[in-house]
Formats: C-alpha cells, structure tokens, sequence
C-alpha cells in the first residue's frame, strides 16, 4: 500500500495552482493525480444506485425512528378518529389512523437524522461529502509529505487528509464511501 495525500477542490483554478505547486517542489507527473468526486449519493457505488446499500452515518437510525413514529402517530390518529367518527361515522377511525401514522414515520426519522461524525463512519455508514475536484498526492519518499500537505492547504484544499492505497499511475483504489484519516 502507498501513503496518499489528499485535499478536495471547490475551484478548478485552485486545484490547477496546487498542482503547478507540486511540480516545482518536484513531485513527478505520476506521483500527482487529478479526479472529480461527485456529490453525495451520487457515486454509484451501489448497484441499485446512490453510494451506500442502507444509510448514510447521519440516518443510521432513521429506520427505528420512523417506525417509533408511526406507532405513535397510529395511536393518536386512531383516538383521533374515534371521536371524530361521533359525528363523520366509522370511517374516519381508519383514515386517521393512516394519517397519524403517515405523519408520525416522517416526524420519527427525522427526528433521528443529524450530521454524520467522521469518527463513527464506515464504508456501510459513510459521511456524506461535498462533491469536487480530488487532487491526491503519492508521499511514498521521504520527507515528501508535509511539502505535499502545505501546498495543499496553501492553494485552499478543503478537507485535506490521509489515506492508503493503491497507486499506479495514480490513485487505483479510491472509493468516496471510505472514511479518510485527518492531517
């Protein structure tokens, strides 16, 4: 596995200026790699689309939630219902039920739903990134990665961190769902 380094670019010209940087500290072409990483959820990563099979780290327990939700929402929507049925009759008890329900899964996950953490994120569970241009760097030599680092920071990288991988000709194995280690 090979060091990387990487920092996720709002501007194309920032990124180029990083990477203009990084040839004249003497990075090599192949040691520099250059990549667009789209938005949350839209990576592709799963075969019935989006980038992870269940939820994102932050909706981990949306499920549990919205089903709390709707068996609180049933229980009012149905006393609910009941006195309503006193003057619209006995149909109004199960439309209301649903209703509660309905309205009670939607509060209930979202209740649940917040910002993913980094130090809870997995592969399954991701946190959720802006999309961008990725500008990673091979730090393999010594002494190379803190060069590799500054220029990062200097030219306005967001989120610059570390990571292992597999590099050939550039950085093989990169998958948007795994959780990078910080600077």
């Amino acid at each position: 596995m090979s060091k990387i380094v990487c920092g996720m670019f709002d501007a194309t010209v920032h990124a180029d200026a990083a990477i203009a940087e990084l040839k004249r500290q003497g990075f090599t072409p192949t040691e520099i790699d250059s990549f667009y990483v789209g938005p949350a959820g839209q990576n592709q990563m799963h075969p019935l689309g989006g980038d992870a099979p269940h939820s994102s780290e932050g909706s981990r327990k949306a499920g549990t939630g919205a089903g709390i939700g709707a068996g609180i929402g049933l229980v009012v929507g149905l006393a609910a219902g009941a006195v309503g049925a006193i003057d619209l009759g006995a149909p109004t008890i199960p439309l209301a039920g649903g209703l509660g329900a309905l309205i009670g899964s939607i509060a209930g996950a979202f209740s649940t739903m917040r910002g993913g953490r980094r130090s809870a994120a997995t592969r399954e569970h991701p946190v959720e990134t802006r999309g961008g241009r990725m500008i990673a760097v091979l730090v393999d030599r010594g002494g190379t990665e803190p060069r590799a680092i500054e220029a990062l920071k200097r030219h306005g990288a967001r989120d610059v961190r570390r990571a292992e991988g597999e590099w050939r000709n550039g950085w093989r194995d990169f998958d948007p769902r795994a959780p990078l280690a910080a600077v």
